[in-house]
């Protein structure tokens, strides 16, 4: 293969696992912004409401934000996961690659 275009293939591919894990950060981060949302609407409904429906659906949104949160967290640390597995055996495939073509 000509090295000028298989340093672009290189680079390409490297930029296009920077982009995932920046996309799996941005998830992250919106899990985070859409719990703390839920979270504090609900503290309002409870400080702010006198209504007994209000105040009861207050109480409901703090454990839904909680669970956002977990979920955030385990689907971030799921996609970070496979995303360093699978850079793992593209690195394991170049280093066979470029032995079984040095030989």
């Amino acid at each position: 293969m000509n090295p000028e275009k298989q340093q672009s293939v290189f680079l390409r591919d490297y930029m296009a696992e920077y982009r995932t894990l920046l996309a799996n950060k941005r998830t992250f981060l919106s899990y985070m912004r859409t719990a703390l949302s839920v979270i504090v609407a609900g503290m309002a409904f409870i400080k702010f409401f006198d209504h007994p429906v209000t105040q009861v659906l207050g109480w409901v949104f703090l454990p839904v934000g909680l669970a956002i949160i977990l979920e955030g967290i385990f689907t971030y640390n799921r996609i970070s996961r496979m995303i360093k597995a699978e850079q793992a055996r593209a690195l394991d495939r170049d280093e066979r690659h470029a032995q079984g073509s040095s030989t």
